[in-house]
């Protein structure tokens, strides 16, 4: 072992494989046992999916609008990934190795082979350590208490910036250990999803450096957020008995799991005497609580008006209270503004000093912070990208360190003619007309829909994910598959919300929007925004139809993105990761946090919902226009079973999508005012009523419901504007005795209700 060999050499020797197509690692050859590779030569190839099936990537260049599929066929053609003689350092080994893998192990791609051992070499360069691995986790938790829990008040890119804030603070802490430490970014393991994991030199000094500034953080966040945000971290020094051997790695992280855990039993332990000591609020009227979050323990020095910017401690004392005045705490004011930069956002500048002018900004404690001598780091978002030492690049791996972010959002200035006025008029009396790069407010959203005015409130997230990631068995394992996890749903999430599948695959438009064609402003993409997504799960809010047919695309791309597979006669034998999501719906006035909660609520139920009677939890399903009134429904019936709220995709996929496609051929969509609706000319409102209570009717006698439904189909078939092809189409989803096809009755009521709220005139 040569231990003048650097972890910054191991990444060169990443791209000498990547040139010539071999390397030999004799020299380095122990640092690649610890990441999981025997062999002694290794050989560029493709790249499978981490995630299982027999699909493999193309080996191309990683790239933030192109989602790059596996496909069936094995490409050995890597002369788009070959580097270019100014290609040197860890951004660009990631942009040109992320999808080609060697011959040594085909799961692990390139980059975060030698990534990995360029972090474990680092750490082998101490042979006097009996444990020379220092694992440093880190674990948040109160999140959502802490981004949801905000008043209507520039709700949406409020709540943006806050969901980005901890994702922005998650990088930030890391920042601040490796240069403590003086480590390099090759050691982050993984980062997102609410933690992030180190691989680094074990000391004593390092372990004392993390715990001192785990303390200093939380007193910071204590304060911050009132007591509602902690950060577990752990330090766990190990030996390299612990990589050798998957069972080994598998209960030292169980082992850091525990402690983490611990510790967050624990949470401000050093806080208890000031939160069991009473104290007078600050603000002591509604009106000068802060209007975002409905703090009143800020003093006047650190409130804002949201509209003057002005600092409220300059304001004379007995004009404070006028009603003019909107005020907020500091940190929400600069949040309220870097919800609207963000839409536009390329990167993010980072400073110790205190940034000039009236330019919003986020603020963070740097490794040396106390409240006796506070010292602070500034984040600044720039809608260009800056050539700075301390510049992060918005999804980009061309200019420097990227910082991954699901930054999709509606805009007003993208939204149609009656959906900007609607916005302008909800907003008359907070603030004059929105400008176009302004977030786009819950009425312009909802105004956005066919039909009903409503918005769509998103919840998804991977199954068993607890399960996936206590089976990984090696540091090169764990960062593949987070990786990969996080550049879906930060980076590709964004095509898919602008209609940009890719692979040849359509999105789902029922009500035929056509959003990849350029509207009147040139603009393509749904009316809806991303306000979070990382790690393994999402919460998406927008027009209610078009995120309605979004969580269907974000399935079918998930899935074949994590390595489904089909045989020849096209039937599934590999599934990739199963995803579960619950939207619901509601008025754009209804309180945010609620809306998170419901949708939260509906996922829950899709994740523990039984198709039958006897059988187990089936997961992997979507809960579409979940309420409470139906699940009271679906408890007063004998067999729930009979009223699902739930559906399998793949039942989706055979049933009720094509349904609704169907639904939509049997009218037209019509524009009354600027609004779009659905007018259905083949059948009348009484007939949906109808079938409505042929569900009622089945749900107390099963397979009886047949005949009434064979009257309804009748009466359908006699409608003079009804075409027979048509007809036969519709007949075949909902009268049918067929075997396979006999719980398709238990869900017609989700393609029901869809169908109502599309042809709603309000």
């Amino acid at each position: 072992m040569t231990t003048s060999i650097t972890g910054n050499d191991i990444i060169k020797l990443g791209f000498d494989l990547l040139r010539e197509g071999t390397l030999s690692i004799v020299d380095i050859v122990d640092a690649f046992k610890l990441a999981g590779i025997q062999s002694t030569e290794l050989k560029l190839s493709s790249l499978k999916s981490p995630f299982g099936g027999d699909r493999f990537f193309e080996p191309k260049q990683l790239s933030a609008t192109e989602i790059n599929y596996p496909v069936y066929d094995r490409v050995t053609d890597f002369s788009e990934i070959i580097p270019q003689d100014d290609d040197q350092g860890l951004t660009a080994l990631e942009r040109l190795g992320s999808f080609v893998a060697t011959d040594a192990d085909e799961k692990y791609s390139v980059f975060d082979l030698f990534k990995t051992v360029a972090a474990i070499q680092d750490c082998l360069r101490n042979p006097e350590e009996d444990k020379p691995f220092l694992l440093v986790s880190a674990d948040f938790s109160g999140i959502q208490d802490t981004v949801y829990t905000i008043s209507s008040k520039g709700a949406l890119k409020t709540l943006r910036a806050r969901s980005f804030m901890l994702e922005l603070l998650t990088e930030h802490i890391i920042y601040e250990i490796l240069s403590e430490v003086e480590s390099e970014r090759y050691a982050v393991v993984f980062s997102g999803g609410g933690g992030f994991g180190l691989l680094l030199p074990n000391s004593e000094e390092s372990i004392r450096t993390i715990n001192d500034y785990r303390t200093r953080i939380n007193e910071w966040a204590f304060d911050e957020f009132s007591g509602r945000f902690f950060i577990a971290m752990d330090a766990l020094p190990f030996g390299r008995e612990e990589l050798l051997s998957g069972m080994s790695f598998r209960n030292i992280r169980q082992t850091q799991a525990d402690n983490l855990d611990r510790l967050k039993r624990r949470k401000f332990i050093d806080q208890f005497e000031q939160l069991f000591t009473p104290s007078m609020p600050k603000q002591l009227t509604v009106n000068t609580e802060c209007q975002i979050t409905r703090r009143d323990d800020m003093p006047d020095e650190f409130m804002f008006d949201l509209e003057t910017e002005t600092r409220m401690s300059l304001v004379p004392a007995k004009e404070r209270e006028d009603d003019k005045w909107i005020w907020v705490s500091e940190s929400c004011y600069h949040q309220f503004w870097i919800g609207d930069k963000l839409a536009t956002a390329q990167s993010v500048v980072r400073s110790q000093k205190t940034p000039e002018g009236k330019e919003p900004y986020f603020k963070y404690p740097d490794a040396t912070w106390s409240k006796e001598n506070k010292s602070w780091v500034y984040y600044q978002i720039d809608d260009q990208q800056t050539k700075s030492a301390d510049c992060w690049f918005m999804n980009d791996w061309t200019a420097g360190q990227p910082i991954l972010y699901a930054n999709y959002v509606r805009k007003h200035g993208e939204l149609s003619e009656y959906a900007k006025k609607l916005e302008n008029e909800s907003l008359k009396e907070e603030n004059p007309t929105a400008k176009p790069n302004h977030t786009a407010t819950f009425q312009g959203l909802a105004a956005s829909s066919c039909g009903a005015d409503l918005i769509g409130a998103l919840r998804m997230d991977v199954d068993d994910m607890g399960n996936l990631f206590s089976s990984i068995g090696s540091l090169t394992e764990l960062s593949a598959k987070s990786r990969m996890l996080n550049l879906f749903f930060k980076v590709y999430l964004n095509q898919i919300c602008a209609a940009n599948l890719g692979g040849g695959f359509s999105y789902t438009d029922i009500a035929k929007k056509n959003y990849s064609v350029k509207n009147s402003h040139g603009d393509i993409g749904r009316n809806v925004s991303v306000i979070y997504a990382g790690g393994d799960d999402l919460f998406i809010l927008g027009a209610w139809d078009e995120t309605t047919e979004l969580a269907f695309d974000i399935q079918r791309c998930f899935s074949l993105f994590t390595g489904e597979t089909l045989n020849k006669e096209k039937k599934t034998v590999v599934e990739g990761l199963g995803i579960s999501g619950g939207l619901t719906l509601h008025q754009p006035k209804f309180p945010l946090y609620q809306m998170a909660q419901k949708s939260g609520e509906a996922e829950h139920g899709a994740k523990n919902d039984i198709e039958i009677q006897n059988a187990e939890i089936e997961k992997n399903r979507i809960s579409l226009f979940f309420d409470d009134s139906k699940r009271q429904c679906r408890l007063k019936i004998q067999e729930p079973y009979r009223y699902m709220l739930s559906m399998k995709w793949d039942l989706s996929s055979a049933f009720l999508l094509p349904l609704m496609k169907t639904y939509r051929e049997c009218g037209n969509v019509a524009f009354q005012d600027g609004r779009m609706v659905l007018e259905i000319e083949k059948f009348s409102y009484q007939t949906i009523e109808k079938w409505f209570a042929v569900i009622e009717k089945y749900q107390e006698s099963s397979m009886l419901y047949l005949p009434t439904m064979a009257r309804v189909m009748k009466q359908v078939e006699e409608n003079p504007r009804m075409d027979a092809s048509l007809f036969k189409t519709l007949l075949g989803f909902l009268y049918t005795n067929d075997e396979s096809k006999k719980n398709w009755i238990s869900h017609l009521h989700v393609a029901l209700n869809w169908l109502t709220y599309l042809r709603r005139k309000n």
